[in-house]
């Protein structure tokens, strides 16, 4: 009970934040980029696929440069309202455990990106949708692939769990917002880099598009969650044991 008590009230902190502003504005920008991208393109030869033209694209751009810029700011966000306001001290000194105010916020990111994922994949579909209403090439485009989506959303999602972990355990650990944001940015930037070196297939920031690579999928999963729940509970328990306030 204690757990969702604190759980509620991160809640109703986030009402009206650029927080939870961001989770709907960042799939906005990706798919309008895709949109362009297409319409751009003024012929479709008979054997393009436009499913996997935008879909791929939409969770491509999402997991190797989107999605992690996204986690950084939210993390940031949201530990900046207590680190802004000076609330710690208020908070730890309420009848609540120090395990359950950090997991909750850790939970809450995974919900805000669940959210913004959801929704890049609904307006990724609108998107062929319309595509296949205003040009008469891709008119005997079939349905989405729904399978595909489902999977490979899961995949990008899990496969965040230790950009996550990290990025929480940074902003609660460090006041200053340029901190965490200077960690996400920088460890997006080098990721553009290393996306074809043999090591990076182990870099946390590349793990969400390592799910599309070839060879790269079982690694990408196992370190992302096992990566996560050991950065949860190493992160957990220097927040425990520290003086925060």
């Amino acid at each position: 009970m204690i757990f969702f008590r604190v759980l509620h009230a991160e809640m109703l902190k986030l009402k009206r934040t650029l927080a939870f502003r961001m989770v709907f504005v960042a799939p906005v920008l990706v798919v309008t980029l895709i949109f362009f991208i297409l319409y751009e393109k003024k012929e479709f030869k008979p054997d393009f696929d436009l499913w996997d033209a935008v879909l791929k694209i939409a969770l491509n751009f999402w997991a190797v440069f989107m999605m992690p810029l996204l986690i950084t700011l939210e993390t940031a966000l949201l530990s900046g309202l207590e680190h802004g306001e000076k609330q710690w001290k208020h908070i730890l000194a309420l009848p609540v455990t120090r395990k359950s105010v950090y997991l909750v916020k850790l939970l809450t990111v995974h919900m805000l990106i669940l959210i913004s994922m959801t929704l890049l994949i609904v307006l990724a579909i609108c998107v062929g949708l319309v595509f296949i209403k205003i040009r008469p090439a891709l008119a005997n485009t079939g349905m989405p692939p729904w399978g595909w989506i489902l999977k490979h959303s899961a995949y990008v999602w899990l496969a965040s769990w230790l950009i996550m972990a990290i990025h929480t355990w940074i902003s609660v650990r460090w006041a200053s917002f340029a901190v965490t944001l200077g960690a996400g940015i920088a460890g997006t930037f080098f990721a553009l880099f290393a996306a074809s070196a043999k090591l990076g297939k182990f870099y946390p920031w590349l793990l969400p598009v390592n799910v599309f690579m070839d060879g790269r999928l079982k690694m990408a999963l196992l370190i992302g969650i096992i990566g996560g729940i050991v950065a949860t509970v190493l992160g957990c328990w220097d927040f425990v044991r520290r003086d925060v306030a």
